[in-house]
């Protein structure tokens, strides 16, 4: 039986790649499922046209959902660890860094936020961890000494 002037084995092995294609090409290998469904289709097709599977609809759909359920096992929990592995903080350097502020109310950890607009943005200010039991009283004049977005960590000068 050849579909569009190709064997069955060809064609599953056509559409494992086209599933690996659009699971790395426009999704960037954000789901396992046709990542899996396309390895498990091409090596499927490869054992059809080496002739140890036989070429019919039903064995090779049954040989692509049993490889891709293995395939599936076996990359679940390096996969999941990758996703879950934690980036390293990187030292973001700023314009925004070493600016100075006048505060118009008093900043601490527990009180409410205490916001400054600066070039047209409305940015929160938050007490450097470092001196986190520390109060800053309105008035007070504030470095820039993280920024965030949206957010701008100070400490007082």
């Amino acid at each position: 039986m050849d579909v569009f002037g190709i064997s069955p084995a060809q064609l599953t092995i056509i559409i494992g790649l086209i599933l690996l294609s659009v699971e790395t090409l426009l999704l960037g290998l954000s789901t396992i499922v046709l990542l899996a469904v396309g390895i498990a289709a091409i090596i499927t097709g490869g054992l059809a046209w080496a002739g140890i599977l036989p070429e019919t609809f039903l064995s090779l759909v049954s040989a692509t959902g049993i490889g891709a359920g293995i395939i599936t096992a076996l990359l679940w929990k390096p996969l999941k660890r990758l996703q879950q592995s934690k980036v390293e903080a990187s030292n973001v350097h700023s314009d925004f860094m070493g600016l100075t502020f006048t505060l118009s109310s008093t900043l601490s950890a527990q009180d409410t936020p205490v916001y400054v607009k600066h070039s047209g943005i409305q940015w929160q200010l938050l007490l450097d961890p470092t001196s986190h039991d520390q109060v800053i009283p309105a008035g007070s004049t504030v470095k820039v000494v993280s920024v965030a977005v949206g957010k701008f960590t100070v400490q007082a000068c």
